[in-house]
């Protein structure tokens, strides 16, 4: 459906059904309702609405975004068959055109079962698999030819032969299909120079020029491929099957079955499958995935929980407070749709300059074809002379000054563990001036870990840890495993714990060395009425208390902070970009974080839709943004960030596929380095575009004005190719750009 279809989608609903007034579309929620001017129809009037809008409307995400919603003005006049105004984040609402409304309007949800649980878009184009397939031959038969061309010509010419068939395929029916909407490109040129290679005997180039071009054709699609997985890789972690009370016993159901109000029982280890409330049991959730807190949060009758997060330890019954289709992972999901609806494509030179360079070259080769015929030149010289303008005006220079050194840049960054998706991503990195981090798993480690032990009533540090790691050796929960690991590190050797009891939610207790021993929460003490020290609101630390028949003392534990977080934070700053901190941690755990590493603008308690609203208000105010981040939390804002960065070794699925650049092994360095690698293909480019167009035109003047030969066009052709890669090999030194020392044979050693 063409975007300005949508409008027209609108329009006819609004016609086909003269009771509706007004509708209102929420992209967020994938809701639509419909309102009613003073009375709600009958049955039969409901029916044909119901099928209008199942019939007539679109994503919502192409709906709202569409050209003519997104840039006209929300006001109406009479004249107009509808009007709209913008509700907030993704919602916007449609009304007939007069100004306003007629009488009081009552408004009713409608289901849009396309909305509801749709799977993700089927791929669309070619199968990259082929493409790099037939792009590698191409490659492969293409030097073959070459190095046979002087000893056995026969053999070069079945090779190059195969060469422009594997080459070519899918470049000719990517052209043909453009042909037959009345459009042509620079890839229509290349074609063309392609098959005017092999009159002027250019065999080598042209097998070359279709090489690089299949091959691109092919990566494009491959990023293509990767990107329709974002939905899928969402939906895999969600439960398939929910056990659900009926009557007295538990019954095995499919998540699509769940309705509001059901009961439903989650075991430990499990991911609650929905929103809603705990209606018996007491556990911790971990929420990190969806809310970036990476402490796990207590769970009681009474508490919400939400679809996608894991219960830890005890068996939940929870009651469902929203259909799975609204979930809080459906939710999320719905944000990157919308998001990927506002990203706009980026717009390369080149392409601008396709779009009158083809057409150019064409009608002047074709007058100038024409003008030798008439001046007496004969069809043969006539077609040499043309052809060597074809030659030297074709774009192979010019389309190569981008590959070469975007893919050299590709090939620069993964052997540091930078894997860039595409030339768009080191393109637009280069041009990013405000970078946003999220803070657990990117910043920090993700990782808790005991960062202060205090005693009390005369109980040393080391023996309120011994009976922390004693009562919780053998637990899985993840307060306990740091506390382990902890006295482990420091050698200290664990007693046995008998009688050991597990308090969800609010920690443990058992008998160690014939001692009744409470770890856990300040809430646990307070249950057994044990005292404990009033803290301050704002402590950054999660806390772990001890007691027997008084409090021995308490650990205090913390997110890891990265050692390389730092100095990334203060190199990025000395190449004059803004830092901001995003995070969905409390306001005290985001300053601690910010002042060790000196960023000022920190942005706490965040959820996916707050974090995306940053991104959309530093867009608004002009700056190019690059978010870095690794949870499923993450993904929404990442996808509508300039670029992407995720974290390769633990970041979340949808997270990944959202990334244009990949940190491997979840190196946070390398984002300055990243950066430094992008700026530095951003100089090269505009070198090598400069250089391919000054000789491009010089070369078309002299070939205009019978001042070459072929030979000497080919050459300087060629020499410009030559130029253009060699200056894009130039970004595998990158260390001189950096400062990074290069490695020396011993270093290698």
């Amino acid at each position: 459906m063409e975007p300005d279809s949508h409008p027209k989608s609108i329009e006819r609903i609004l016609r086909n059904n003269p009771e509706i007034e007004g509708l209102r579309i929420d992209a967020v929620k994938h809701d639509v309702e419909v309102g009613f001017a003073e009375v709600i129809p009958d049955s039969p009037a409901i029916s044909k609405i119901d099928a209008s809008l199942a019939r007539e409307l679109p994503d919502p995400g192409a709906v709202i975004h569409s050209p003519e919603v997104c840039h006209s003005q929300e006001q109406g006049n009479a004249d107009e068959v509808f009007h709209h105004h913008h509700l907030g984040s993704g919602v916007i609402e449609f009304h007939r055109g007069h100004l306003e409304p007629q009488g009081a309007v009552l408004w009713r949800h409608f289901k849009i079962p396309r909305w509801q649980n749709r799977p993700s878009s089927p791929e669309s184009g070619d199968d990259y698999r082929k493409m790099l397939l037939l792009a590698g031959i191409c490659g492969v038969t293409a030097l073959a030819g070459h190095f046979l061309e002087r000893t056995l010509p026969t053999g070069a010419a079945v090779a190059f032969a195969a060469s422009y068939l594997c080459g070519g395929w899918y470049a000719s029916r990517e052209v043909f299909g453009e042909l037959r909407r009345g459009k042509i490109d620079v890839h229509f040129l290349m074609l063309i120079v392609a098959v005017g290679a092999l009159f002027v005997r250019a065999w080598t180039e042209g097998a070359t020029l279709l090489f690089l071009f299949s091959l691109s054709g092919g990566l494009e699609q491959f990023a293509h491929h990767r990107t329709q997985k974002t939905i899928n890789s969402l939906l895999k972690a969600a439960p398939k099957q929910v056990l659900r009370r009926t009557g007295d016993v538990w019954v095995a159901a499919a998540i699509e079955d769940v309705q509001s109000a059901d009961e439903l029982l989650v075991k430990p280890g499990e991911l609650f499958p929905v929103d809603g409330f705990i209606m018996e049991g007491e556990t911790s959730a971990d929420e990190s995935a969806l809310s970036g807190e990476s402490i796990p949060v207590a769970k009681r009758k009474g508490d919400h929980v939400s679809g996608g997060t894991l219960n830890l330890e005890g068996k939940a019954v929870i009651r469902v407070e929203r259909t799975p289709q609204n979930s809080a992972v459906q939710r999320i999901i719905a944000l990157i749709e919308t998001a990927q609806q506002q990203k706009a494509p980026a717009q390369r030179f080149t392409d601008a300059f396709s779009r009158y360079y083809t057409w150019v070259v064409l009608i002047i080769s074709a007058i100038a074809f024409a003008v030798l015929l008439a001046s007496g030149h004969t069809t043969a010289e006539a077609l040499y002379r043309t052809m060597t303008l074809l030659v030297v005006a074709s774009p192979c220079a010019l389309v190569l000054s981008i590959p070469s050194a975007i893919l050299v840049a590709i090939a620069a960054g993964a052997r540091q563990g930078i894997l860039f998706r595409g030339g768009v991503a080191v393109e637009n990195l280069a041009a990013v001036n405000q970078f946003a981090f999220d803070k657990t798993g990117t910043l920090t480690r993700g990782k808790l870990r005991v960062a202060r032990i205090e005693g009390l009533n005369g109980t040393s540090e080391a023996a309120v840890l011994k009976l922390a790691a004693s009562v919780g050796q053998f637990s899985t929960h993840p307060l306990s495993r740091a506390i382990a690991s902890e006295a482990q590190r420091r050698g200290l050797t664990l007693a046995a714990v008998s009688d050991l009891q597990n308090d969800a939610g609010f920690g443990m207790r058992g008998v160690c060395e014939g001692t009744p021993v409470l770890v856990g929460s300040r809430a646990l003490l307070a249950k057994h009425g044990i005292a404990i020290p009033v803290m301050n609101e704002d402590h950054a630390f999660v806390e772990v208390w001890v007691a027997g028949e008084k409090a021995l003392g308490v650990i205090d534990l913390s997110d890891e902070l990265r050692p390389e977080s730092k100095p990334v934070i203060a190199r990025l700053k000395e190449t004059g970009v803004a830092v901001a901190l995003l995070t969905g941690d409390r306001r005290a755990v985001a300053n601690r974080i910010a002042a060790a590493l000196d960023i000022q603008d920190v942005r706490a308690g965040l959820r996916p839709a707050d974090k995306l609203d940053c991104i959309h208000r530093w867009q608004a105010e002009g700056r190019k943004v690059a978010m870095v981040g690794d949870g499923i939390n993450d993904a929404p804002s990442l996808t509508a960030a300039d670029v992407a960065i995720g974290m390769g070794s633990h970041g979340s699925d949808a997270a990944l596929e959202q990334a244009d650049v990949v940190l491997m092994h979840d190196k946070i360095e390398n984002v300055s380095q990243a950066l430094a690698l992008s700026r530095a293909a951003r100089a090269i480019i505009r070198q090598n575009l400069v250089i391919s167009l000054g000789v491009v035109l010089l070369l078309f003047v002299s070939a205009v004005l019978n001042r070459i030969t072929l030979s000497v066009g080919v050459i300087g052709h060629e020499g410009s190719t030559v130029i253009v890669v060699l200056n894009g090999l130039r970004l595998l030194g990158l260390g001189r750009f950096t400062g990074t020392p290069a490695k020396t044979g011993k270093d290698r050693a």
